[in-house]
C-alpha cells in the first residue's frame, strides 16, 4: 500500500509525530504551509468561523496513493484552517485517510466532524482517526504517539 503522509505545524509538534510517523510507514511525507501565519486568537477565530487560510503551492498529485494519513492540530475544536484549505484543494477521489489531531487536550468529535464533511464529498474514506495530546510531551514522547499510530495502520 502507497501512503503519503501530510501535515501542519505551527510551533513542531504535530511535525515531530508526522515525520515519526511517516518514517515508521515508509511514507512520503508533504508538509502544509500557510501563506501568512496568523496570531493564536486570529488563527482560532478563523477556524471557529470557518474563514479561508491561503496555503502555499505543494504537490497534491496522489495518484498511485492509496491512503494519505493527515496529521493536524486542532483549532477552536476545528482542524488547522491550513488543513482545511488542502482538503478543499486536493483530489481524495477514492483515496483513504486516515487521520491523526494533535490537541492540548480537548475534543475531537467536532473536527472528525468537520474533516469528513470536507472529504466524503469528494469521495474519500476516513478512518482510522486518532488523537494525541502534545501539551507536555518530549520530543521522544512525540515521536512515540507517531509511531504508535503508525502501529495502529499495519495491516
Amino acid at each position: 500500500m502507497t501512503t503519503v503522509v501530510v501535515y501542519y505545524t505551527r510551533f513542531g509538534s504535530t511535525a515531530k509525530v508526522a515525520q515519526a510517523l511517516a518514517a515508521e510507514l515508509g511514507a512520503e511525507v508533504r508538509e502544509i504551509k500557510a501563506v501568512r501565519e496568523h496570531g493564536f486568537v486570529g488563527m482560532g477565530f478563523r477556524s471557529l468561523l470557518n474563514l479561508h487560510m491561503p496555503i502555499q503551492p505543494m504537490n497534491l498529485d496522489f495518484s498511485g496513493v492509496d491512503r494519505i494519513v493527515l496529521c493536524t492540530p486542532v483549532w477552536a475544536g476545528k482542524p488547522a484552517c491550513p488543513v482545511r484549505a488542502f482538503l478543499r484543494k486536493a483530489d481524495l477521489k477514492g483515496k483513504r485517510l486516515a487521520v491523526l489531531f494533535s490537541t492540548w487536550g480537548g475534543e475531537i468529535d467536532q473536527a472528525i466532524r468537520a474533516i469528513k464533511a470536507d472529504v466524503v464529498r469528494q469521495g474519500a474514506e476516513v478512518g482510522p482517526v486518532d488523537k494525541v495530546v502534545t501539551k507536555g510531551l518530549s520530543d521522544a514522547q512525540l515521536r512515540e504517539a507517531g509511531r504508535g499510530f503508525a502501529q495502529k495502520l499495519a495491516p
